[in-house]
Parts: structure tokens; sequence; C-alpha cells
């Protein structure tokens, strides 16, 4: 049964090519990534004078027991770690994040443009849909500020700004997109004056923007599909009314959805985009032969990729990630999570991985090591208003590491990515990055 119809922004990554790859997806049904969207809260630190507070000392890192009697029982490795919005710094100490590049513990990538008194969020509020409207009609433009999506691939950090408004409420034409060079440490503004820029993804040599037009805030967007070289240009249109969904890349070859159909398209400068699939799918990945997508009725469905041939796999799916031959889903269980596999040609699901006491959610897959999100399971029921995010790897049996242990809920779930290196989140005021420790 689907819980929501609303659009989040989702990180997918295509294996089998470079590309990391942010775009909106219109269902938060789970797939090889996450999508970014932006939030309504801060990352402000807690009050108290314990362990984890301003200037107290820093909780040390630990091996944590959880859900002890369930098949969901595991060993979790806590990170030393403060109180949300503060750092560890040498001393030991718990004090404000400092900017990055650090060599441990979090720090601030960006810290964003909003309007003006902003509580990042506007009229569509917590875990309301960027583009208001979903898959029918035209979708009325929302109060978007700040941080609206994320990308990643080896090298660099992408986001989009959407921009800002006037005191009369006229957008600004001032949305951006920008990249973090990851061992450098510096940014760079990519392209400017897009017009309310709200999804991104990326192949190895273009960068996709969706863009709603920067309407009135109620008024119906000019939703479209823009790109641009990886390094920068002048964007051009892939396609007009193209709205924000499912998006995924296969070298230099994209499919994204919008609606109800998926169109496919070259990187070529003169390619136009051609019907793959007259049907509404969420969640788009690829493991570079077939396209892999949930149905409407959440049955997982693949198809290949040189003609639209759709199969079912055999199962509804919530949540799934493609790795080797296999699809792998988080599921809840009695006390706690587990991450199941079946083989892609179908088979039994066999359980491989406890999670601990949490109800998982979306997974992105990087190499051979997944990022997981998760909802803390407490008094045998999950807490929806708290975030974490897990991270282990497929080969081996090391404890999973919680990077991200978050008070408050990202009220739009999906603005978060990982690299084979560190995880990447956003409140919507600003970037945030956090280090894997060394293995």
């Amino acid at each position: 049964m689907r819980m929501h119809k609303w659009s989040p922004w989702l990180v997918l990554i295509a294996l089998g090519c470079n590309g990391k790859i942010t775009v909106p997806e219109p269902h938060p049904v789970g797939a090889v990534g996450g999508f970014g969207g932006r939030n309504a809260g801060g990352a402000g630190a807690f009050g108290g004078s314990g362990p984890g507070a301003v200037g107290q000392d820093c909780i040390p890192a630990a091996l944590v027991t959880e859900a002890d009697g369930s098949p969901a029982k595991t060993t979790i490795q806590t990170l030393t770690r403060c109180d949300e919005g503060l750092s560890c710094n040498a001393q030991g100490k718990c004090v404000s994040m400092p900017d990055c590049p650090q060599d441990s513990g979090p720090c601030v990538v960006r810290r964003a443009t909003l309007h003006e008194d902003s509580g990042v969020g506007g009229s569509s509020g917590a875990g309301g849909s960027p583009f208001g409207g979903g898959t029918g009609g035209t979708p009325n433009a929302t109060d978007e500020t700040g941080v609206v999506a994320l990308a990643a691939n080896d090298s660099h950090l992408y986001w989009l700004e959407y921009g800002t408004r006037d005191a009369l409420g006229n957008y600004e034409d001032d949305g951006a997109l920008m990249s973090y060079a990851i061992a450098e440490g510096t940014t760079t503004v990519i392209a400017s004056q897009l017009a309310g820029p709200m999804g991104l993804g990326l192949t190895p040599t273009h960068i996709y923007v969706y863009v709603d037009g920067g309407p009135l805030v109620g008024a119906p967007t000019h939703p479209q599909l823009l790109r641009l070289p990886l390094g920068g240009g002048s964007p051009e249109l892939v396609q007009d009314g193209a709205q924000a969904g499912g998006f995924v890349a296969v070298g230099s070859r994209v499919f994204f959805a919008t609606g109800a159909e998926v169109y496919s398209v070259s990187s070529d400068s003169e390619a136009t985009p051609s019907l793959f699939l007259a049907e509404q799918t969420y969640n788009l990945t690829s493991d570079g032969s077939d396209l892999y997508y949930v149905a409407f009725d959440s049955q997982l469905m693949r198809s290949p990729l040189t003609a639209a041939a759709p199969k079912t796999v055999g199962f509804q799916a919530n949540y799934f990630a493609l790795y080797g031959d296999g699809i792998f889903t988080p599921n809840q269980v009695d006390g706690g999570g587990v991450l199941s596999r079946v083989p892609k040609r179908g088979g039994e699901f066999v359980r491989v991985r406890a999670l601990g006491a949490c109800s998982p959610g979306r997974q992105q897959v990087v190499g051979d090591r997944y990022f997981l999100q998760v909802s803390p399971v407490r008094d045998g029921g999950a807490d929806p208003s708290k975030q974490q995010i897990l991270t282990a790897g497929f080969l081996d049996d090391n404890p999973p590491i919680r990077l991200l242990e978050r008070a408050t809920r990202l009220p739009i779930d999906h603005l978060w990515v990982g690299t084979a290196a560190a995880l990447y989140w956003s409140d919507g005021r600003a970037i945030y990055e956090q280090r894997l420790p060394a293995q």
C-alpha cells in the first residue's frame, strides 16, 4: 500500500556509469539511491549542559548492540559526536560546526542564500510537494528557498539553490547550480539566473536541471528540463513541460519520467527525447542492461534498455537497490530492520544483514557500499520525527556505521547523498559533510 502521493526529490545512482544522480521522484518508493528536497527546519544545537552540548565533552564513539531478541539484532558503530549543529574539536569539546574541509567530524560545505525571515519551507510546509499537484495537471509554485537538490560523483558535489523573492513575492531570477570540488575544498557557480531550479541529474558529460519557471507562489509553474555540460556552459532545452520525475543515467544516455510517461535521450547536442514507456513509474534505476522501476500498483518491473518490453520482477517493492546480480530491499521485522536479497531474475528472498532497532527506508549504492535512511525504533514503534543514516559494505561483516543521527527529521527526507568517502546532507539552509571513518 502506498502511503504518500507527494513528490520528493530522490538521488539515484546508476550502476555501471560514472554519474551519481539526484532528481525529483514522484513517489517515495525506494531505489538505488535517494532524492534531494528542501527542508522547513534548521540544524540548531540542543540545549543542555551534559556531554554533547556546546563547550562540553564530546560523546565518545561506541559499539552499541540493538534489537536484542529480534532478527534485527546487531552491533552498530556510533561516531564521536556532539549535539545537532555542533562538532567535536581536537580538544574533545563540542563547538560550533566549522567550515569544510575537515579531516573528521561534521563540517559546513555551504551556507545557502535564503529569503529574508524565511523558515525554509514556505507554503508547502514540512513534507509538502515542491511542485504541488502531483502527476495530474500543471503543478503550482510553492515558496521554495535555499538548497533544493544534491548530487555527487567521485570528484564533486553538485547542488541547486532555488533563489529568492522580493517583498512582493516576485521571483528574482537568481536560481543557481553550484559545485564543490571535494579534494580542493573550493566552490564554483556553474550556472546562474536559472528560473526556479528544482531537481538535477548527472551523467559523465552533462548536468540536467529541472526548473519551474519561478512564478508567483500558488500560480501554475512552467516546468522544463534543461541540460548543460558538466564543466559549465549555456543551458539548452531538453523538453518543455517536463515535470520533475524519475531520472537515471546509463552512460551518456538518460531516461526520465514525467507524468505518466518515460522518455529517453542521448547526450548528442541535436538529440531530442523519444518516448520509451507510456506508464506512470517511480524510482527509475538501471544496471546497464535493464531499466528497473516501480509501477503504479507497487509491482517492481524491468525492461531491456534496447526496447520497451516490461516484465514483472515478481514482487512488490517499497524501497530497493541493485548490486551485483541481486535486488536488495530493506524490511521491518519485530523490533527493527533487516536487509534482504533476491536474485534479479527471480527466486526467494534471503535476509543478509541485520540493521538494528530501526525502520528502514530508501537506499543508495556507491561502489561496494550502501547508505540507508532509517527512523529509530523506540518502545516497539518507529519514531518518524527523527532520522538516521547508516552505511555498511556489501563485501564485509563490519558493523553498520551510524553517520548521521538527527533529533529532527528532514521534512523532505531525501536531501542527502553518499560518496565513497563521505556523506553530504542539507536542511535547506546549509550543506554539511561527514567523512567516513577509516576502515
